[in-house]
């Protein structure tokens, strides 16, 4: 198929949308919908409080009756519902916007646009400050270790480390716990049994040619969070993908143990 031809049959693609469904292609300001404000502050509210609510209500200044049909906002944290039952002119409607704060700290200045009928719109915003509040850190922490450890990852994927390569990740955890975990982090693998510890950092060249550090040892205070870097250091190509286990240790038991993967570059 040719450019030209190409180009034609697009442009006679477009034409016949628009001719079918010009309201899918222009949309023009609804002039009769006037809302009593088109911006609600909610002021300074907390982020673990729940949702809040306000109802925009607007008056039908025109003279045909106005149906709102839905509403849209680009952020997931706002739920609106508008008024389904059609507006004579006089009359009064509502759209009715839900602002969630959960995980939203800090302020925030949302767009809500109203749609009626023949795909006509309105525009009203929601605006606030959201302070910070104290989540649990169970939602925050998807794995269990035991002795109160949560940790965010179960597997650590490094992907390809290229020889004379170094990666790092930060590992986060928190303490679930009443006690402080005095922690330490063993390296080992399924062939080697108990790499020695040296002063500043667990590590352990499994196999030949690649090493992983960590560091040592961590004091984690009762609902305290924290966060170590795990490298990865490739002296030496790998022949196949490695697994490593990471074996926690708090307070001298040992919990689950985290696994660590490395792939061999291509």
């Amino acid at each position: 198929m040719t450019m030209s031809l190409t180009m034609r049959l697009l442009t006679t693609l477009i034409t016949l949308l628009i001719s079918i469904c010009p309201t899918a292609i222009a949309q023009t300001l609804n002039e009769s919908v006037r809302f009593d404000e088109k911006i609600h502050d909610f002021g300074s509210i907390g982020e673990t409080d729940g949702k809040v609510t306000h109802r925009f209500v607007f008056t039908n200044t025109g003279r045909d009756t106005v149906t709102l049909t839905r509403a849209r906002s680009g952020c997931s944290c706002v739920h609106a519902e508008v008024s389904r039952r059609p507006v004579l002119p006089g009359r009064t409607g509502y759209v009715d916007v839900t602002f969630d704060p959960d995980y939203r700290p800090g302020h925030f200045s949302k767009e809500i646009v109203v749609f009626s009928t023949d795909n006509r719109y309105n525009r009203i915003w929601v605006k606030g400050d959201v302070t910070p509040g104290t989540h649990p850190l169970t939602e925050k922490y998807r794995y269990d270790y035991g002795h109160g450890l949560l940790m965010e990852y179960k597997v650590m994927n490094f992907g390809t480390v290229p020889q004379g390569a170094t990666r790092s990740r930060s590992l986060s955890f928190g303490n679930n716990s009443t006690a402080t975990l005095n922690l330490t982090f063993h390296v080992n693998s399924g062939e080697t049994k108990g790499n020695r510890l040296s002063d500043s950092a667990a590590s352990a060249v499994i196999p030949a040619g690649l090493i992983i550090d960590i560091p040592e040892r961590y004091l984690l205070k009762p609902g305290e969070e924290g966060n170590i870097d795990v490298t990865v250091r490739m002296l030496a190509p790998l022949d196949s993908m490695a697994t490593i286990v990471i074996t926690p240790v708090a307070n001298g038991f040992n919990l689950k143990p985290l696994t660590l993967t490395v792939h061999p570059a291509k």
